[in-house]
């Protein structure tokens, strides 16, 4: 049996129910995404706002014992990984209780990911998820066939599409982060007091900054603009007329109660079921495509599987090409330049970069979303069914396929 991979979530609502379909949908996420990992989920039921940094640091290394005890943690059982209400500083403590119980076992860093990088983390892990999203958005639409069923013209680009964002945490700054750096315009953000309006597009950095600094939306000004409007309402974000809505915040945001306020042409599911069963059903029948969260939020997986790769290895990526790389590029434009073919500066700049850690990262991720969003295009129209059902279709098929080649045994 494969080792299994999934998040660790601090949160007074969680349940054993909902960590167990957490672990079955991370089962098919890892499937989706061609990641050798069983689906696997924990929780524990505090508020971590009503503890002490050592408190919560005391609580994460006892849960951390308590998996040890009973070989439910480790890099050939299972690996934690960040979730709800947990944080980088918490993975280096279960890192450490871990390394402490099994002996500072030479592979122990392997036994949880989204870890600080001086922790054995990976370059490209905070943003990964959220630049999974942006990727996959990118995939999706970018098809001729799915742009077109969205009402979107052909061919589709980010940089002349419009987005609203609910939840500028994480996963929604970094997917924000990264369509504007392509061109894309984000008019609106929603967030837990309020929604930031602004049909000019709004500066996702300087909101960040804002939220950091205030913890609230107001008094926001986004560069003075004179388009920029603030409503109270932090549920006016669904109704924003934009191309893509990309629900980011927890599950469960857009209901059969709701659905009828979307003006998007397309919900991309950044966070875990932010849309309910009925309510795509309306969006479906409203003729607004849903782009799925089982693949569009894969990316903090597949950016843990290459922690974990990197932990087992000991050996940073890029570590043994990087300089190589740059060199092999350095005789290229020297060879060129001797046969009369001018070199500028700038474009050797440019050119001779060989690849560190994160652009390791941000190549295999992108590789990564790529083919999963292929394939559930592919099989959607294969098939006849929604890019949803065929992602469920490709991950169900694989972990039967793995489990029927392997046989049984004894």
């Amino acid at each position: 049996m494969s080792p299994s991979k999934g998040g660790i979530r601090y949160a007074e609502s969680v349940t054993r129910e909902e960590v167990e379909a957490l672990a079955c949908l991370m089962t098919l996420k890892c499937a989706v995404v061609e990641v050798p990992y069983g689906g696997a989920k924990g929780g524990v039921a505090i508020n971590r706002g009503d503890y002490s940094p050592a408190e919560v640091e005391r609580i994460t290394r006892r849960f951390t014992t308590e998996l040890h005890r009973r070989h439910l943690i480790g890099p050939d059982v299972d690996v934690p990984a960040p979730d709800f209400g947990t944080t980088a500083g918490d993975m280096a403590h279960i890192k450490d209780t871990y390394m402490q119980l099994e002996g500072q076992s030479v592979f122990g860093a392997a036994c949880v990911t989204g870890k600080p990088v001086g922790q054995g983390g990976i370059r490209g892990r905070e943003e990964a998820t959220g630049l999974g999203v942006y990727f996959g958005i990118r995939e999706f639409l970018s098809n001729k066939a799915v742009a077109a069923g969205a009402g979107l013209p052909t061919p589709w680009s980010v940089a002349a599409s419009t987005f609203a964002i609910q939840g500028l945490g994480n996963v929604g700054y970094w997917a924000a982060h990264f369509i504007a750096k392509n061109g894309g315009r984000v008019t609106a953000v929603g967030e837990r007091d309020g929604t930031v309006l602004d049909a000019a597009g709004v500066d996702v950095e300087a909101l960040k900054a804002h939220l950091v600094a205030h913890k609230s939306v107001a008094g926001f000004t986004n560069g003075d603009s004179p388009s920029l409007v603030l409503v109270a309402d932090p549920a006016a974000v669904l109704a924003a007329d934009v191309d893509v809505l990309i629900p980011a915040a927890l599950e469960g945001a857009i209901t059969s109660a709701n659905a009828h306020v979307v003006r998007a042409k397309v919900v991309a599911e950044a966070a875990n079921g932010p849309v309910t069963a009925a309510a795509d059903d309306v969006l479906t029948a409203r003729g607004i495509t849903v782009l799925p969260d089982l693949v569009l939020n894969a990316g903090g997986v597949l950016v843990s599987y290459f922690e974990v790769s990197k932990a087992l290895a000991g050996l940073r990526f890029g570590r043994l090409t990087q300089r190589a790389e740059e060199a092999a590029m350095e005789n290229l434009l020297s060879t060129l330049q001797n046969h009369g073919i001018t070199i500028t500066d700038r474009d050797r700049r440019r050119l001779v970069i060989g690849a560190d850690e994160r652009a390791h990262v941000y190549s295999g991720l992108e590789d990564g979303m790529c083919a999963a969003c292929g394939e559930t295009v592919k099989v959607a129209a294969e098939k006849g069914i929604s890019l949803r059902i065929a992602a469920y279709y490709t991950a169900v098929s694989r972990v039967a396929n793995a489990l029927g080649s392997r046989g049984l045994w004894p």
